[in-house]
């Protein structure tokens, strides 16, 4: 059948799920955007001239601060400055107001970090209560300053602004692949000027200790590559961070992840010692420390003594995740032991263990902080759980009085579209659709399957009900997770669904076609990221099929008004197994600007267009005031990979591919058996931003029927086209992107499949069901994984192609 101006307006809501979200109130380019803002006439023109004054409370922080700002207004204006110290505050273009000190001499989760910026009268002024609040304001003051025909300025403004979480943070592992100080340190000038202010040191796991011990040395001498940090060189990363307002939490392993600790000393463990050899595969593995053992508490009250002094914070992370038992159910002599003490399981003895932890952290003055793991009822209230496993893990510790930190969603090691992140919540919330079945309405439950690149088939089952004015509602369950709300962009009954939702790891897009009852496996898939999986399955429950009702399952949990002080924010986690030092910073920017908006901003601001233009904005302004290299670094990486300056075909075909989003690369790796730490990591898929920019707007203009539009589109498929026979020929030349080829073969098949749709369109032609058969086969094949890298183009290609169908 032709497909209805309805479907395609509803098929536009996937470009931007959140219809009717909140905007910024101004065009002002900042991000986090503040609480308050109130744009008035003119402006305070920066130039020469500019100078600055500290009033109120001044130290040696404010001090760096002030010389910070003024480095950085010369990066971005490329001025050099006459008198950049005012010597009284009527002179002065910028006023710095601090009225008092920090009420601890160390950062805590409870520190003011508001503050307020008012411009007028050709002079700004930046104050707060605190100096943290000054550094946070200090970097809305730099975004504020722009360029246009007749100057450099800020415009007249008054801002108020503080946070809405206390925590937003970063974690970095440098266990995995080890991160070196100058690159901690711009990530840093990074994580300050987007106002997170927890960076969350991932400092040991199974492939490595990357901390100096002197009461235990074997533990960075025997690393797998002998990389570590000297306790000055940490010592002087937490003053670098201090300076910026960013508190430093590490995180050492206990009692799992422990592969490195029982290496260096067998005798620590609980398992036969002679297994103990070390690793540099990816994974989980048994290796666990023996909680029977004094000798473990030694080397635990050993190593956080030597935290303490280093790591000034209350919190001290403990990890405590992904526990493989079976050194304990198979050790006798802990065995006996769990009898002995009335221990009933291997989790009763894991909270055991980190009880006599908590104690030595306590002897120390440090809270435990870990992953969901560690929750258990006899552990005191002052630890924190951050979690991985989702909100409802979150609920659950906060019902019970624990506070939380969120990292579902969050997991920026994976490729995943920005919006995504951004949609994502750290407060847990109730289900957001109606899964009752009112009088009038009728339903059908369809049970799935689709396969995982490594373990089990994902299943789970979705439930469209559709009510007596025809509007469909939907909702899946799966996983052992909450029911979450699909939203529906196209339904058929028995026929045809499209739509999307966001799981607790990933953005997911149901594009199902049934016949007689069954999902069809050829033609149906869910996109989880950007990669399509295919998708079986059958009707198993509806209106039509007597004695079936809607399946249940648990709701998510939405925390009252009391408990949501428990949730203290949220954190990206950067886990290194595709990250290298050297790619690390195109990982994280820009999007974690989008995600800092996330945990500072009202929550009211969900506008995804406006997040997409402030963030793309914000990158280029980064690259410049803050010095960050995620801008830079694909370009010299593709100089290195073709061996010359002139890399213009590779940088025109990146702007239409994406990496394999989720975790297809590393299903990918370990599936061809390279998932270790020697793996390459210089490869043109290493090069790519997370997702394309142009391929979201090229997606809007394929679902335009205006012919500027069109053509618009048309002159993108051109320039793929005419780009061909230059990047096959750098690919072909060199060993290091071989492999890519295909990928820049299916760019141009489906640059020529998109000309060819949009003649058709042009034409107000449509397809014939074998014509669109045989287009859509096309698409779906350009639409696997090569080399790791995904053609997004097929995205605004399919949309043309659903706009032709009969």
């Amino acid at each position: 059948m032709k497909k209805s101006a309805i479907s395609l307006l509803i098929s536009a809501a996937l470009l931007s799920p959140v219809t009717l979200a909140d905007a910024p109130n101004t065009d002002l380019q900042l991000m986090p955007y503040p609480s308050s803002v109130f744009l008035q006439e003119g402006n305070t023109e920066i130039n020469q001239d500019f100078s600055l004054f500290i009033s109120g409370y001044s130290s040696e922080r404010v001090e760096k601060l002030s010389q910070r700002i003024i480095d950085r207004v010369q990066k971005q204006t490329g001025l050099l400055l006459n008198n950049p110290i005012a010597e009284k505050q009527s002179d002065a273009t910028l006023v710095i107001d601090i009225k008092a000190a920090s009420t601890s001499l160390v950062q805590t989760i409870d520190t003011d970090e508001s503050y307020k910026i008012t411009s007028k009268n050709g002079q700004i002024t930046l104050s707060s209560a605190y100096p943290d609040g000054a550094i946070d304001g200090a970097e809305t003051f730099l975004q504020l300053i722009t360029t246009d025909a007749n100057s450099t300025s800020v415009p007249n403004v008054i801002i108020d602004d503080e946070p809405r979480f206390k925590h937003r943070g970063l974690l970095i592992d440098s266990s995995r692949h080890f991160v070196e100080l100058e690159t901690i340190k711009r990530q840093i000038d990074g994580m300050a000027s987007a106002k997170l202010n927890v960076l969350h040191w991932h400092l040991t796991d199974d492939q490595g200790w990357r901390i100096e011990s002197k009461a235990y040395p074997l533990l960075q001498e025997t690393s797998l590559g002998g990389q570590f940090y000297t306790q000055e060189e940490l010592k002087d990363v937490v003053a670098y961070a201090r300076d910026r307002g960013i508190r430093v939490i590490p995180e050492i392993n206990l009692p799992s992840h422990a592969s490195q600790i029982v290496k260096a000393y067998p005798n620590l463990g609980s398992g036969d010692a002679s297994n103990y050899e070390g690793t540099a595969e990816w994974g989980v593995f048994p290796p666990l420390l023996d909680p029977t053992n004094p000798d473990v508490f030694t080397f635990v009250d050993a190593i956080v003594s030597e935290m303490a002094a280093i790591f000034p914070d209350k919190s001290l992370h403990i990890g405590g995740d992904e526990p493989l038992y079976g050194e304990w159910e198979k050790n006798a002599k802990i065995q006996a032991y769990m009898k002995e003490q009335g221990i009933k399981d291997p989790r009763a003895l894991q909270a055991y263990f980190n009880a006599k932890v908590q104690e030595i952290l306590a002897k120390y003055d440090k809270d435990m902080s870990g992953w969901d793991e560690i929750f258990h009822p006899d552990l005191p209230k002052t630890i924190t759980i951050q979690s991985w496993r989702g909100h409802e893990s979150l609920a659950d510790a906060a019902k019970e009085g624990y506070t939380g930190i969120l990292s579902t969603g969050y997991y920026i090691d994976q490729p995943q579209p920005t919006s995504y992140h951004y949609r994502n919540d750290p407060m847990p919330s109730g289900l957001t659709v109606d899964d009752a079945l009112h009088s009038g309405e009728t339903f059908e439950t369809y049970t799935w399957s689709k396969p995982r690149g490594k373990g089990s088939d994902r299943t789970g089952t979705l439930t469209i009900i559709t009510d007596k004015n025809g509007q469909a509602r939907a909702f899946t369950d799966y996983a052992g997770k909450p029911r979450a709300e699909v939203v529906v962009t196209e339904y058929e009954a028995g026929k045809r669904f499209v739509g999307h939702f966001d799981n607790f790891m990933s953005y997911t897009n149901f594009v199902l076609n049934m016949e007689n009852g069954m999902i069809e496996g050829e033609t149906s898939y869910q996109v989880i990221g950007n990669v399509r999986w295919p998708t079986f399955g059958d009707k198993t429950a509806g209106t039509d099929m007597a004695g079936t009702v809607i399946p249940d399952n648990i709701k998510p949990f939405a925390l009252p008004k009391n408990l949501e002080k428990q949730i203290l924010g949220g954190e990206m986690t950067l886990w290194a197994e595709n990250v290298s030092d050297e790619t690390l910073s195109v990982r994280l920017y820009p999007r974690a600007y989008a995600i800092a908006e996330r945990l500072w901003s009202p929550k009211e601001l969900t506008d995804e267009d406006s997040m997409y233009e402030r963030m793309q904005s914000v990158s280029a302004w980064a690259t410049v005031s803050v010095g960050l290299d995620h801008e830079t670094t694909p370009y010299t990486m593709r100089v290195r990979l073709a061996g010359t300056t002139d890399v213009t075909a590779l940088n025109t075909l990146a702007t239409y591919i994406e990496p394999a989003q989720y975790y297809a690369r590393n299903w990918i790796k370990f599936n061809n058996g390279v998932y270790h730490q020697f793996e390459r990591l210089n490869r043109y898929v290493d090069t790519l931003p997370v997702e394309s920019y142009r391929i979201r707007d090229m997606e809007k203009l394929a679902l335009s029927n205006e012919e500027k539009d069109i053509l618009t589109l048309q002159g993108d498929f051109y320039k793929i086209i005419a780009n061909h026979n230059a990047v096959v020929s750098l690919m072909a030349n060199n060993h290091a992107m071989k492999d890519s080829i295909p990928v820049a073969e299916h760019a141009f098949a489906m640059a020529k499949l998109g000309n060819l749709l949009i003649s058709k369109k042009l034409s107000n032609e449509t397809l014939n069901r074998a014509e669109f058969t045989k287009y859509a086969k096309q698409i779906s094949d350009s639409a696997q994984p090569q080399d790791e890298i995904i053609v997004a183009l097929v995205r605004p290609v399919e949309v043309l192609l659903q706009s032709l169908k009969k």
